[in-house]
């Protein structure tokens, strides 16, 4: 069986066009961070050249619910294979649902949910599909002086500013950047960034009872960036990263 990273490889997916003016959460990242005005498109002037990203995969939810066998619902919540997976995962996620303010608040409405799974310093950690628009391989960033530590610099991804997060500094668990292999490319509120990560391990599908969104009881002030927790298999509590939350203190950094 191929792993998730030989499977994406061997796949050709779908890109987000470029777009040609910022959103005001592009806007206010280029202003606070690289200290121009974006306005009147001055903000184009001071971006780095696009880069050439290869794409591993493009994600996206499914427009509507759809019919799944017996034998599918009884394996809900264990990993798939993503040669079974693959039909459900490549269309582009609608902009409404993306931008949408009450995002995570209808997540909790579903009756299941999908998600990335991905490996940093050996833990385990998931983001909710609707949220990722791509993973690609590592790109040098432009390093940007006056930015926090999480932040490992910029790269103009198909012409979105695309700030690059070290992960693994933003959860507490110290530097990730050397050993990241790819970038899991998300967008929520106007703005799209970029986690720094080791691996894709795989793609969940699981019932809403296998989630735990009281995560304070479980995590402390350890859970500032995780809005959820995937009850595994084998009882191992994953956490489901709010890309909210990291675009939020981004902007507020």
């Amino acid at each position: 069986m191929k792993s998730p990273e030989e499977y994406f490889i061997d796949r050709d997916f779908p890109v987000e066009p470029q777009t040609e003016t910022l959103s005001d959460s592009e806007k206010a990242f280029v202003e606070k961070f690289l200290g121009v005005s974006a306005e009147n498109g001055q903000g184009d002037l001071v971006l780095p050249r696009p880069v050439q990203a290869e794409s591993v995969t493009s994600f996206a939810a499914q427009p509507q619910e759809q019919e799944h066998s017996a034998g599918a619902e009884k394996s809900a919540g264990v990993p798939t294979a993503p040669e079974k997976c693959d039909e459900n995962l490549e269309q582009a996620a609608p902009a409404e649902t993306v931008d949408a303010d009450d995002f995570e608040e209808k997540l909790k409405e579903e009756n299941s949910l999908q998600l990335v799974a991905f490996t940093l310093n050996g833990q385990e950690y998931t983001v909710p599909i609707e949220a990722v628009q791509e993973v690609i391989k590592y790109v040098t960033p432009t390093k940007l002086p006056s930015a926090p530590a999480y932040v490992a610099g910029i790269v103009n991804l198909r012409g979105h500013v695309t700030p690059l997060i070290t992960t693994g500094s933003l959860l507490g668990g110290g530097e990730d950047g050397d050993g990241c292999r790819f970038i899991m490319v998300c967008r929520r509120k106007g703005l799209q960034l970029g986690l720094l990560i080791e691996t894709v391990k795989t793609m969940y599908r699981v019932e809403q009872n296998r989630i735990d969104w009281h995560v304070e009881s479980h995590l402390g002030s350890d859970a500032e960036y995780v809005m959820g927790l995937l009850k595994a298999d084998d009882q191992r509590l994953v956490g489901i990263l709010s890309v909210d939350r990291i675009v939020q203190h981004v902007l507020m950094a």
